[in-house]
């Protein structure tokens, strides 16, 4: 997942660069926004549900 998140800020990175629409830059922004609040929440809850505390 952390490989998936890269690649995305990278594409995103690269949008930018090449001066994509800016829907595509945005949408690429969201994706990549999502897919690291995702990762978060699981490795908040794993860590929990192993016992593991703030």
């Amino acid at each position: 997942m952390d490989t998936l998140i890269f690649g995305g800020l990278l594409f995103t990175l690269f949008a930018i660069y090449t001066q994509r629409s800016r829907r595509m830059v945005i949408a690429a922004w969201w994706v990549v926004m999502i897919a690291s609040l995702v990762l978060l929440r699981h490795h908040i809850t794993s860590g929990l549900g192993l016992g593991l505390t703030w």
